[in-house]
């Protein structure tokens, strides 16, 4: 018989080299030496495996025994193995040679089966499905929490805490109500500081014994096989990684009120610590051992006060060193509760002097050290969500119900009144300033902070903790901490989180029925199909080291306290070329399971009952002006693609030249939304590539298709009137000003001399402000001119700054004639608040004296014959009230009819790149609609204003950057978002709505993505999520430029909308109008009245358009009341750059 406590290992199978003749029924029998080796019984198959059973019977150590039993024409062998941790085993006292190519070659062998009659299981380390998982599919099958389920604790207020979360009931000091699977993640993060689970050495793989529940370890360094294997605790904290918008904030807050009543600990088997000591003992307390401690640590005499302590007094402080959580339990009665309000601490000692290695000289890290037990948690997150965390605890929480420093950039204040906070909030920056190195070079003594062990520091965007250089990182290491924590939806950078990205297949259990154990994760189908190992991409094992990072790191977990042994136990047999190791993908589930929070997406969205959110593409059409600009980007990107031979050092694919090909695909985007670039070379790039085609009659048939079509639109953007004059002169987007009188058109438009029918937004704005009462066309017309001088001036300093900025690559492409689409876009002008004051700082010098006198007496003449506005009457203004327009913009046009036809309690977060905000600010300050931004070079402080402004209900529209407004922010104020363009990376996309689309929304969610009809942004936005990789990016923009593609689908926009055009200091507080955009054009002016001045048929309040009188007002779209719409905070348009 078997030991009792050998493994089953499984079935392993032997063919024979004949019949084997019996009479009676098969039975199982001992496998024997003289049994094993008789010659001639086993076929040639079976060689090696007889061979293999062989040397296990002869191995004594390995303690193998088998049975066998006739099966078909062949015999079944069960294998037992005794292993080397029980009692009995002689592994380790009789080694043979071969004993590692035995244990090899058994586990290679034999069959996860132990009945001959079932279906024969794959081989004990054969590779199955779960060994092929990718670092992206492990994080999606992390399980959720279970219910709350803890052991007996003998601390009434712990054991109260327990049967409180067992029973779903809000944590305490936390007023919002929590959801169910919130309150099951602050039940696990809670008993993963105060039950903390045991983990398996690494070094050890878990498999599953045949025919029963047990479970053995393999070492496969050495081929040991132990069945109690070494184990670590899991460190106290983890990484909650639930996804973003389901209230992390809130989970940590809870976490921390929940356990306020629990002390912190000194740190585990520590030989060289003193006793927790009390300040009052050691300030009054006249016995030896407190005397020896005085002297060690140097404390002051004349803060001493020895006295003999009485008995109530001793008990208090036997007391408060023991049982620390007894100051807050409500049955100790108020008269003795000031007894046990002590401050508690430990010293570190120095080695002995014995000892050799520091008997020759003590240094300074020697000396004896205080270190107070604090009670605080330090709460690290990006400034810019500093805001964020104090408004969450003014809102989530009781009044009063933790006490906060909020930590600025002044010195920290001494830790004995640090130790008196609940909470020390720091943003990221601020808390690497503590850093001793840091501090040094400053001439700073060490942190304040060093002088406390704490109970606990939370990570908010826990992914910063995959850098080990930063200064927080270094800190945050050497701090002495109890209870680490991680908090990110994307705790790597390539692990993708929502809906988009979870496996498919996940089973997600109710919310009742939701499990969670934490045991080795092993392939318990005996009949698994074997698989082809496949390597992991450089991406999955970034994102392995840097859980390494923080796992050894920042978490300080055993055995990975630094950072080689996670990345020798558990990356390297990751990263093998073949594919990883058997058993190495499931070890890093293994520990990802152990230390990770994380509900599956199906389980929130049953329990969280968030309102609905509707995803759209909003495909639309070029205009035909912007079409133009966008086929001639194409056009000279395919002529540096084509005629360089891919060679030149001016090739946008040439390995030198990056920054050029980021340009491109840069401006391909832009010109989806808006681009204009001075000196784009159409004319020299149409010559060279129509005298290349000549040069080279027998190029392929492809290229010189594409080249001839490049020819095409490049001579049709030569011939379109107003079109290479706007690119060389304009900078703000174009706006429909095909209504305007023709002095008015000649002196503001950009395209003066082929096609003044357009005018710039920037432009817009300004000649509103001019339309006063009294003054008279030819007053605008002579202002045009001297705005058109002063535009110019700004224009040339913004980009002088810009030029400088990029110096050194714009000088490179100034060389290279073939790479003009390359060239940056043009900057967007400031906005003027006194536009009025700009235009009369530089009169033109030649203007005739005349010409001046004219139009003083023409005012005179005006003054006098219009009634004065003190009578009631305000004076006939040059242009109407209210204009129509249009964009040449097919998005910036979509916009603003969405933002005109939305409800006034709709509110909007916009994303896009800088250079696109920059040009919509305009487009936003022009419809009188408000706005904030927060950019990614603004200044935090602006970003914090700006968001808190948004709070506000007269603010319609957040217009964010993709790049810092994807993580960590809350706007659940909004309800409607907008992405300028289609977002490749989709973890982006997600996180980026989550902003909005999050706990605490009430409404229903709309997200629109703009996409430019017959361009790859078509392309991208029809791409399934299992072909957006960042591989696939990288490949995809290639062939952007490999294969440029022009866009032929056009659409000239009929709808316009309403633009007040009067300044706004002259807008009256209650007028509007209904806002309906127009289908027939814009407003129509009769064109020789308004050049003298006269308007016989228009009166100064009102405007025309189709025949009809409208008031002179436009509505302010963006206040709920008159109060708000008389009078809109005005927001600057930026000098902004993509």
């Amino acid at each position: 018989m078997p030991h009792p406590d050998s493994i089953q290992l499984g079935l392993l199978s032997l063919g024979l080299s004949f019949h084997f003749p019996s009479s009676s029924v098969p039975r199982w029998s001992p496998i024997t030496p003289s049994f094993i080796e008789s010659d001639n019984l086993f076929d040639e198959s079976s060689a090696e495996a007889v061979k293999l059973l062989r040397l296990a019977i002869s191995d004594v150590g390995l303690g193998f025994q088998g049975e066998w039993i006739r099966y078909g024409k062949g015999i079944k062998v069960r294998c037992w193995i005794l292993p080397s941790d029980v009692s009995g085993s002689m592994w380790k006292s009789i080694v043979p040679k071969y004993r590692d190519k035995v244990v090899k070659g058994l586990m290679n062998n034999v069959r996860r089966s132990w009945d001959p009659e079932e279906k024969e299981g794959g081989i004990l380390m054969g590779f199955t499905a779960q060994d092929d998982q990718s670092m992206q599919e492990i994080y999606s099958s992390v399980p959720s929490p279970p219910d709350p389920e803890y052991e007996f604790s003998d601390i009434k207020l712990d054991q109260d805490l327990f049967d409180s979360l067992e029973a779903f009931e809000n944590p305490l000091r936390v007023r919002t109500n929590m959801y169910r699977y919130q309150i099951r993640s602050v039940a696990r993060m809670i008993k993963m500081e105060m039950q903390p689970e045991k983990f398996v050495d690494p070094i050890f793989i878990p498999i599953k014994e045949a025919g029963r529940d047990g479970i053995y370890y393999l070492n496969l360094n050495n081929w040991d096989i132990q069945r109690h294997p070494g184990w670590y605790d899991l460190p106290r904290g983890g990484i909650l990684c639930e996804q973003m918008g389901t209230g992390k904030t809130l989970m940590c807050l809870s976490l921390i009120t929940s356990t306020l009543h629990q002390p912190t600990l000194p740190p585990p088997n520590n030989i060289d610590l003193s006793p927790i000591i009390t300040d009052l003992a050691e300030r009054t307390y006249p016995f030896a051992s407190n005397s020896d401690l005085r002297a060690l640590t140097g404390y002051p005499k004349h803060k001493t006060k020895l006295e003999f302590p009485s008995l109530v007094e001793l008990c208090s402080n036997v007391i408060a060193t023991n049982i620390p959580s007894a100051v807050n339990d409500p049955n100790v009665l108020d008269i003795f509760r000031p007894l046990l309000e002590r401050k508690l601490f430990y010293c570190t000692l120095p080695p002995d002097d014995e000892c050799a290695r520091y008997s020759k000289k003590k240094t300074a890290d020697q000396a004896v050290k205080k270190v107070y037990l604090a009670k605080g948690t330090l709460v690290i997150v990006p400034q810019i969500l500093i805001h964020q965390w104090q408004s969450e605890i003014d809102s989530h929480l009781e009044e009063n119900a933790l006490k906060v420093y909020n930590a600025t950039n002044d010195e920290l204040p001494s830790i004995e009144e640090l130790l008196e906070y609940d909470v020390i909030l720091m943003d990221t920056l601020r808390f690497g300033a503590e850093e001793t190195q840091h501090r040094r070079m400053r001439g700073l003594k060490p942190s304040v902070l060093l002088r406390a062990r704490w109970k606990r520091v939370i990570l908010d965007e826990g992914h910063t903790a995959q850098s080990k250089l930063a200064n927080s990182m270094i800190f945050a290491r050497n701090l002495s901490v109890e209870r680490r924590w991680l908090v990110s939806g994307t705790p790597t950078r390539h692990l993708q989180q929502g809906g988009e990205t979870e496996l498919e297949s996940l089973e997600v259990p109710n919310s009742h029925q939701a499990t969670r154990s934490f045991t080795p994760t092993i392939a318990t189908n005996a009949h698994d199909t074997p698989i082809v190992r496949r390597p992991w991409d450089q991406f999955d094992l970034e994102d392995a080291s840097r859980m390494g990072r923080m796992i050894g790191g920042y978490l300080a977990a055993e055995p990975f306290k630094t950072e080689g042994g996670f990345e020798k136990n558990v990356v390297a047999p990751l990263k093998k070329r073949q594919g990883p190791l058997y058993g190495a993908v499931r070890r890093l589930k293994y520990i990802m399971d152990g230390i990770m929070v994380k509900h599956a997406p199906k389980v929130i969205d049953i329990e969280a009952h968030l309102p609905p959110s509707t995803i759209t593409n909003e495909l639309l059409q070029f205009d035909p002006f912007q079409k133009i600009t966008y086929n001639v980007l194409a056009a000279l990107v395919a002529s540096n693609v084509y005629t360089s031979g891919g060679e030149d050092v001016d090739y946008f694919l040439h390995a030198n030249n990056r920054d050029s090909f980021l340009r491109v695909v840069d401006n391909l985007h832009l010109a989806c939304f808006w681009y204009s670039a001075r000196d784009m070379g159409t004319a020299g790039c149409l010559t060279r590539t129509q005298d290349w085609l000549t040069r080279h009659p027998d190029a392929d048939p492809h290229v010189r298709a594409q080249l001839e079509e490049a020819c095409q639109n490049l001579q049709m953007a030569i011939d379109t009137p107003g079109w290479d004059e706007w690119m060389t002169n304009a900078v703000s987007m174009p706006l429909d000003g095909q209504s305007f009188p023709s002095l008015i058109k000649e002196a503001w438009s950009d395209s003066f001399n082929s096609k003044p029918d357009m005018i710039d937004v920037h432009s817009f704005n300004t000649l509103r402000e001019l339309n006063k009462g009294g003054k008279t066309i030819q007053y605008l017309h002579i202002s045009g001119w001297d705005y058109r001088n002063d535009k110019l001036d700004e224009f040339q300093k913004t980009m002088a700054k810009y030029m400088e900025k990029h110096a050194k690559e714009q000088k490179r492409l100034a060389k290279a004639e073939n790479s003009t689409a390359a060239k940056a876009p043009k900057a967007v002008l400031k906005s003027s608040n006194n536009t009025v004051k700009s235009t009369k700082k530089r009169k033109r010098q030649n203007m005739d004296e005349i010409e001046e006198r004219l139009e003083e007496a023409e005012r005179n003449a005006n003054s006098a014959a219009v009634p004065s506005s003190s009578s009631g009457f305000i004076p006939r203004r040059p242009l109407p009230a209210t204009f129509y327009t249009k964009s040449k913009s097919a998005k910036v046009n979509f916009i603003a009819q969405t933002l005109i036809a939305s409800d006034k309690e709709d509110k909007f977060v916009i994303f896009g790149d800088a250079y696109e905000l920059g040009h919509l600010t305009e487009i936003l300050d022009l419809l009188d609609i408000t706005c904030t931004f927060v950019g990614s070079e603004s200044f935090t402080k602006d970003r914090r204003k700006a968001l808190n402004d948004f709070q506000k209900p007269e603010i319609k529209v957040c217009l964010l950057d993709l790049k810092v407004g994807a993580r960590g922010l809350n706007l659940v104020v909004a309800n409607r978002v907008i992405f300028l363009r289609p977002i490749w990376n989709l973890d982006v996309q997600a996180q980026a709505i989550k902003r909005v689309h999050r706990i605490g929304q009430t409404r229903e969610t709309k997200i629109q993505i703009l996409v430019t009809e017959g361009t790859f942004e078509e392309d991208i936005a029809k791409r399934s999520t299992k072909n957006r990789s960042t591989d696939d990016e990288k490949l995809y923009t290639r062939a952007m430029i490999e294969n440029p593609r022009f866009v032929y689908p056009e659409k000239e926009e009929t709808e316009t909308f309403a633009v007040r055009f009067i300044p706004i200091d002259e807008t009256p507080p209650s007028t509007a109008i209904d806002g309906e955009p127009s289908t027939n054009g814009a407003a129509h002016i009769d064109h020789n009245d308004s050049v003298n001045g006269h308007h016989n048929s228009l009166d100064q309040h009102d405007t025309v358009a189709n025949g009809q009188a409208l008031p002179s007002t436009v509505p302010l779209r963006n206040g709920n009341t008159p109060e708000a719409e008389a009078s809109p905070p005005r927001r600057k348009a930026r000098v902004m750059f993509a």
